[in-house]
Order: structure tokens, then sequence, then C-alpha cells
């Protein structure tokens, strides 16, 4: 079980349930691979208002996102690299409802 210290000590002082929950929630649907795939397409979508800093950190997204590491390594990971992983999950795109449903429509993918 973590403990509240342990929270704070990986996503700093003034915790965001929100960039936890990003975090979360973009490592468990990426495992995915036509959720990865929709994701991708999504992000990548030159509608997206995202895409150009997703763009920018793509590689180190990807990778937090792929790890199978523990949040406590990937930290140390990050920390590292002059980043961290609470930083990493703000750059996590957010999906858009307005054309997430487009994102079907990749290469590869089915209509609903």
């Amino acid at each position: 079980m973590i403990t509240c210290d342990a929270v704070r000590e990986l996503w700093g002082p003034y915790v965001s349930y929100d960039d936890i929950a990003r975090f979360e929630y973009g490592r468990m649907l990426w495992q995915r691979p036509e959720t990865r795939a929709r994701l991708l397409a999504h992000w990548l979508d030159p509608r997206h208002p995202y895409r150009e800093r997703f763009l920018a950190q793509r590689e180190l997204i990807e990778a937090v996102l792929n790890s199978q590491k523990s949040e406590a390594a990937l930290q140390r990971d990050l920390l590292a690299r002059d980043t961290s992983l609470r930083c990493v999950a703000r750059e996590i795109p957010p999906v858009f409802g307005s054309f997430w449903s487009d994102s079907l429509r990749s290469p590869g993918a089915e209509r609903p």
C-alpha cells in the first residue's frame, strides 16, 4: 500500500489527481495495440489543439506509456533526464470527444 508521503514524493506537495489519472489511464489504455493506434491517430490529428506539443515530447511520452517500471523507478529515470513523472503526465494529451470517433477511421481501423 502506498502512503500519502510516497504519493507526495512522486507527484509533488500539491498532488493533482488529474495528473495521476491521466498517467494511470494513459498507461493502461496504451497497452492495447488498437487503442494505442487510435490514441496516436487522435493526438496526431491536425485539429487536436495539443498536436504540436505532443510531437515535441512524443518520444518521452511514448517511452513512459510503454514502460512497465514502477512509478518510483520511472521517477528516478525521469529526474536523471531533468524532468519528472508529474511533468510528463501533464504532457500526455487529453482526448477530445468532438472528434475522437474520427480516430476509428485511421488506416487499418474499422468503422463503428
